[in-house]
């Protein structure tokens, strides 16, 4: 692996996520797969708590399967969250130093248990799952003109930029959130979405990031925050617009653009 251009594209895509200007995806070229690509987003993982970030948690990635097909990926992608970038519920997103950014509807889980198991199914994170909770999720690429490819995508965090996670409720077994629809509504535009899309159900795209991360000798820990992947279709959004977010009985959020 070239530990050289590792580092060099995480400080990269570090300073453009702290302000600086969107990456020249030029050198990305030489990404060698995704191996090097989850390199490159610890390095930004470490620039980040060295600079005295927190980590909290991760998001999934390419939980719907056209979103894999567009990229060519066999299985989602992970990504770290950080306690910096973690809107208060209420607040006011900030666009100020993002690119292109687009609003996701999520199911957010807090583990109550760690996950460390090579072989953790759904119903192992539901027995393992503190709260449940309504959420957005902001993502933004930082290379220029987007992610072209699985590497780079998996390198930028998998597009992570911001999020906000709404009032946590206990799940229940009368709470089944494979069947969870969702409303996103920005002004006059509506976007239907359905729990469905996230892997059938976004207690499997928790499990599986549970077997991503022991495959690199990580795991999920109790406390942990995770967003599972978006049951909304990523939109476009700008300042001045309100989002909604309608999840049924798991309740529903708002966020306002400046």
């Amino acid at each position: 692996m070239n530990e050289e251009l590792v580092a060099e594209l995480g400080r990269r895509l570090w300073g453009a996520s702290k302000g600086a200007g969107a990456v020249d995806p030029a050198p990305a070229d030489r990404l060698d797969g995704l191996e090097m690509a989850y390199a490159v987003q610890r390095a930004t993982h470490d620039l980040a708590i060295a600079a005295g970030e927190r980590a909290i948690g991760y998001k999934v990635g390419l939980t719907a399967r056209p979103a894999r097909e567009a990229f060519g990926a066999d299985e989602p992608a992970a990504g770290h969250l950080l306690a910096g970038r973690l809107i208060e519920d209420g607040g006011p997103l900030a666009t100020a130093g993002l690119f292109a950014p687009l609003a996701e509807v999520e199911v957010a889980f807090t583990l109550g248990e760690a996950l460390p198991g090579p072989r953790v199914t759904a119903g192992d994170v539901r027995d393992a799952t503190a709260a449940v909770a309504p959420a957005f999720e902001i993502v933004d690429s930082r290379w220029r003109g987007g992610a072209r490819t699985l590497p780079m995508l998996v390198a930028d965090n998998t597009n992570a930029a911001r999020a906000m996670v709404g009032p946590a409720v206990a799940p229940s077994a009368a709470m089944d959130l494979s069947k969870l629809a969702a409303t996103l509504t920005i002004g006059s535009r509506t976007v239907p979405g359905s729990a469905a899309a996230v892997m059938g159900d976004p207690a499997e795209a928790v499990a599986w990031l549970a077997r991503h991360l022991l495959r690199g000798g990580r795991r999920l820990e109790a406390g942990d925050l995770v967003l599972s992947g978006t049951l909304c279709a990523p939109t476009a959004i700008s300042p001045g617009d309100r989002l909604v977010a309608d999840l049924g009985e798991l309740g529903r959020i708002a966020l306002d653009v400046n």
